[in-house]
């Protein structure tokens, strides 16, 4: 008996059965090259390889060649009581998956025969057959084997004693040894009762998921802009029992985190931190779960028993970290010609932009975090007889200190060069170029103070 594994197996050449004797026709050319055989009993398959192409492997090539065609006449249907069904009604599977059961369920191909060879010219012909009978009585008794040693997985992953993360990989192997045959219904006795073998795996699956239980360990979790989150504690149960050496996973699309431990301590402790925050949005949030990947590495390395693995909801939370923003004091000192006419352009100036980039300003300087001087002065430009436009230069520093006193930011405007018909014309014009600078520039560079590593 042949037996072949797709896609190594093709590296073999003859089946050790010798070719049978095919009636040939008048002018020698067999009648199964002429015609092709159509058999109640037997699947047929045909291949030709050319050898002036392939002179090397033209028989390979050419026993490939019938092995598929030969394949492609064996249907398989898909039982509504098998797992891919299940869950493509859950998960809404793609059409790639239901392919990949088809192509496993023929993976293996044994029983075969070479029923004759034939070379005409460049041309070399294989003709192998499979009895129909022999195909579905060899794979009943392949299924057979395969749940029995499924069920072998299966009770020990549902054994009390048996390890976690034991247990999670019995259930991986558990279907993987099924994998050719999930189109079946594969009905057997389990624990005493008559199940789908697909689906019990799953079902059973998923109430082992089910009773992870993931919590975040820290208090409702604030933080200024620019500081650092140093720890976010997070802890796993199973059976209200704490674990250790569980492996988390934390993401977010907010914030850069930094995992402090892979997987759970001796306490069943996980801890990741933020190192830095760089967005004013006020909330934002860490989506927090179990990283199975590495246990269904060690159960398969099939892609597909691996997605319908993935496909299994696990408990995860979302931990929420609430963003602040200093509050701002500013304070301004704007002269004119080194005339304090008392004016607050520019103070207006900074608190619209601080506002509208999330900042707070306030009007109380006992409720600020920060305080912000503005200074700014003009001078005239040098003034010539008979000119028809006047200069006036603008110079301008915006310094910020914290509560200690302790300078946070800084900035220097010189000789912002405001042009007009008279110098108070001129004096105007410098201001508002400056009150541009707040609000297109410097506000913003002050906020990036806090954002930037």
């Amino acid at each position: 008996m042949n037996k072949i594994l797709f896609p190594i197996a093709f590296l073999l050449l003859f089946s050790c059965n010798s070719p049978k004797e095919v009636a040939n026709t008048m002018d020698g050319i067999p009648k199964w090259v002429k015609e092709y055989p159509v058999s109640e009993t037997h699947y047929t398959g045909i291949g030709i390889a050319d050898r002036s192409t392939h002179p090397l492997d033209y028989i390979k090539i050419a026993q490939q060649n019938a092995l598929q065609n030969l394949m492609s006449q064996i249907k398989v249907t898909i039982s509504s009581q098998s797992v891919f069904l299940q869950m493509e009604r859950e998960s809404g599977y793609e059409e790639d998956f239901k392919s990949n059961i088809e192509v496993k369920a023929k993976e293996i191909l044994e029983g075969y025969e070479l029923v004759s060879t034939y070379t005409q010219s460049n041309e070399y012909w294989v003709y192998y057959q499979l009895s129909k009978q022999k195909y579905h009585e060899t794979r009943n008794a392949r299924i057979q084997e395969a749940i029995e040693e499924s069920k072998y997985f299966l009770n020990k992953a549902v054994l009390f004693s048996t390890p976690y993360k034991d247990k999670y990989i019995y259930y991986v192997q558990a279907m993987a040894k099924l994998e050719p045959y999930l189109s079946e219904p594969l009905l057997t006795e389990f624990d005493r009762e008559n199940v789908y073998l697909g689906s019990e795996i799953i079902a059973r699956f998923r109430s082992y998921v089910d009773d992870y239980q993931l919590y975040c360990l820290s208090k409702k979790i604030s933080a200024m802009i620019g500081n650092t989150v140093s720890k976010i504690d997070l802890a796993v149960e199973y059976d209200n029992n704490r674990l250790s050496n569980i492996p988390l996973i934390a993401i977010s699309a907010d914030l850069e985190l930094k995992d402090i431990s892979k997987n759970t301590n001796k306490n069943g402790v996980f801890t990741t931190s933020v190192p830095k925050i760089k967005s004013t949005q006020a909330v934002q949030k860490i989506e927090a779960g179990i990283n199975f990947q590495d246990w269904l590495d060690e159960g398969t390395k099939s892609e597909f028993i691996q997605k319908l693995f993935k496909s299994v909801k696990t408990h995860q939370i979302t931990i929420p970290i609430y963003v602040y923003t200093p509050t701002v004091f500013v304070s301004s000192e704007e002269k004119h010609f080194n005339i304090d006419k008392k004016e607050s352009e520019l103070r207006f100036a900074a608190e619209s932009a601080l506002t509208k980039m999330g900042f707070t300003p306030v009007g109380n300087k006992k409720e600020a975090q920060l305080i912000m001087n503005i200074s700014a002065d003009t001078q005239k430009g040098r003034e010539v007889k008979n000119q028809k436009m006047f200069t006036a230069f603008l110079n301008m520093s915006v310094q910020v200190k914290d509560l200690q006193g302790r300078i946070v930011f800084s900035d220097n405007i010189t000789k912002l060069k405001g042009i007009q018909l008279d110098f108070n014309q001129a004096d105007l014009n410098a201001y508002q170029l400056a009150k541009d600078e707040i609000s297109n520039s410097i506000i913003a560079d002050f906020i990036d103070s806090f954002t930037k590593d």
